[in-house]
């Protein structure tokens, strides 16, 4: 590694139970000391540690000085941990399995960017090698990074771990460039089909066709231009089958590499107006679709990615492919900033391709939880105050929420939505609207007993259910109240039966909400059946046709009197269920 170096770092611990983590490294005092007091402001009841980092060649290890600490929590000192440092990576050769090329992949995120270079390259090109130990402060922080995490569990010191780390680098180190000083010839090839073969029939493949997939791509200036080259390479498989899987793996295994990062996969999907569409494409690509329409702006490369997903030939880019839409979904940034209803319809649409599409890749359980997350975050006050905005009515409100209980996932997110429709139902606006709002007074009631059902229709948790509903059926009464119109219905001076029929009809039409409105119409009805008036009527030489229209409809609104009567108890409602009970049915019979 290179010489002496220094360097400053900037901890942070949140809390008390909380462990201290490594935010930053920075290689100037000042930076480091202002990160510091930006922290402080971020976090105030959290501790802020900031160091002077020596590297020693001689002990191949830092010398840390604390230069300003803030907060109530102190750092201990991590030479007070006597534990033996162990890590899986025991050789070289270790750090070229796929779990020590993510953590490349994680700590020298921003290094690999910079050069436009993949963990697996990085690899097996000795020059990028010579490149990273050159470096400032690059290698160092990766290293430190990665002590810090590993001591945070461990009764071995950072130190310990540093200098562990520290050895192992330096052994690969060494031997990337002993491998330059006697580098092999790579065999001479006319495409990708001849090389691999040759490589696979001379023996000791792995290693000779990852360092060709290596120096084949290194001409290329960016990581778009590489994940060409490499489909390139995967169009151009050898005949012999065990050759043809041996280099499909490992091209598989570079350009799911590459796909990691953010510059290669914008430049596979293009330029997406906005998130919504970036997933989107992603999902068509998954799905295999490459001749769908929501790749039609995409570049040539994202649907040669489609086809080769549709013919399983890429489990490996596919597998990363999956993890960047589990990410996008999980992401608190919104797939269609301009509407929060177009990114509900769009939430939805997307969860049904993708649970249709699901597997190992895409496990359900991981999809549930992405979109739950998702949709709790459009459950948040200004989310939905960007959805009801320009409402023309508070009908209309309550609608655009009951709109959105479809695309929703997760039963805390209905309890959620539930809620907002309840308070909706209880304002006083909503009040003044079905009461006194435009259109006929039962036009409004058969308005609110339509959306009753569409709740009671609905995926809503039970219990949210039954209480919603309720709530309907509460606004529904103070409309009641308000209009009067079941009574002027009942004391009209039309015939008894006739009012029988029509109050009967309110419920059987759905004009009125179901609960102690529906009741209410009932009892009424009965009343009017069992008086004077209507068992007169009913002896009289049309009375049997009347009360047969009757009894139909009663019996059509039994099952919504059942479903009443049922509510009723449930919510302690004595009264409502006894009134209703008190006039037989069996009175129809004049």
């Amino acid at each position: 590694m290179a010489g002496q170096d220094t360097h400053f770092e900037v901890f942070l611990k949140k809390s008390k139970l909380a462990s201290w983590t490594l935010v930053e490294a920075r290689p100037k005092r000042e930076d480091a000391l202002a990160l510091g007091e930006q922290l402080k402001k971020m976090n105030p009841s959290g501790s802020i540690r900031v160091t002077r980092e020596d590297y020693d060649d001689t002990t191949r290890a830092f010398r840390s000085i604390a230069i300003f600490e803030s907060g109530p929590e102190k750092y201990s000192d991590p030479k007070d941990k006597k534990g033996e440092a162990k890590i899986p990576c025991v050789t070289p050769a270790d750090l070229a399995g796929p779990a020590a090329r993510e953590t490349t992949r994680r700590v020298l995120g921003p290094w690999l960017e910079r050069h436009q270079i993949c963990p697996m390259e990085l690899l097996y090109r000795p020059d990028m090698v010579e490149k990273l130990d050159s470096s400032d402060t690059d290698l160092q922080h990766a290293i430190q990074k990665i002590a810090v995490a590993r001591a945070q569990n461990s009764d071995a010191s950072v130190h310990a771990y540093v200098r562990l780390l520290t050895d192992l680098v330096q052994r690969a180190i060494d031997q990337a460039r002993r491998e330059a000083q006697r580098k092999a010839k790579t065999p001479k090839a006319a495409n990708f089909s001849q090389l691999a073969e040759k490589i696979v029939g001379e023996g000791s493949p792995e290693k000779r066709l990852r360092t060709a997939i290596a120096d084949e791509i290194s001409d290329c200036t960016s990581m778009t231009a590489k994940a060409t080259k490499l489909l390139d390479m995967l169009d151009d498989l050898p005949e012999d089958p065990e050759a043809r899987v041996f280099a499909s793996r490992q091209a598989d295994a570079f350009l799911a590499e590459m796909l990691s990062f953010d510059r290669a996969l914008r430049g596979l999907l293009g330029e997406p107006r906005d998130g919504g569409e970036e997933i989107v494409r992603l999902t068509t690509i998954y799905e295999g679709k490459a001749d769908a329409e929501d790749l039609a702006r995409a570049p040539e490369t994202a649907r040669r990615l489609a086809r080769k997903f549709k013919a399983k030939g890429l489990p490996a880019t596919q597998a990363e492919v999956a993890a960047r839409i589990l990410t996008a979904l999980r992401s608190p940034k919104r797939l269609k900033p301009n509407s929060v209803m177009d990114e509900i319809k769009l939430a939805r649409s997307l969860a049904m391709r993708l649970i249709a599409s699901s597997g190992p890749d895409l496990h359900p359980d991981s999809l549930v939880e992405a979109f739950t997350h998702r949709s709790a975050r459009l459950l948040s006050p200004d989310a939905i105050d960007e959805a009801l905005k320009n409402s023309a009515s508070p009908h209309e409100e309550i609608m655009r929420l009951l709109a959105m209980e479809d695309n929703l996932v997760g039963e805390m997110n209905k309890q959620k939505l539930a809620s907002y429709v309840r308070t909706k139902l209880r304002a006083n606006s909503a009040e003044s609207w079905y009461s006194r709002g435009p259109g006929q007074p039962l036009e409004r009631l058969s308005k609110l007993s339509q959306l009753q059902a569409r709740t009671l229709a609905g995926t809503f948790p039970q219990a949210d259910k039954t209480e919603t509903a309720q709530a309907f059926d509460e606004l529904g009464l103070k409309v009641l109240e308000s209009t009067k119109i079941v009574e002027r219905i009942a004391s009209s001076g039309q015939p008894a039966l006739a009012r029988v029929s029509a109050l009967l009809k309110l419920a059987a039409q759905n004009v009125l909400p179901q609960g102690r409105c529906l009741q209410d119409a009932h009892a009424r009805a009965m009343r009017l059946l069992a008086s004077p008036e209507g068992r007169q009527e009913a002896a009289g030489p049309d009375g049997a046709a009347r009360l047969g229209e009757i009894q139909r409809l009663l019996v059509q609104i039994a099952p919504q009197m059942e479903e009443a009567e049922a509510a009723a108890q449930e919510i302690g409602n004595e009264d409502a269920s006894a009134g209703a009970s008190q006039v037989p049915v069996t009175g129809t019979g004049g």
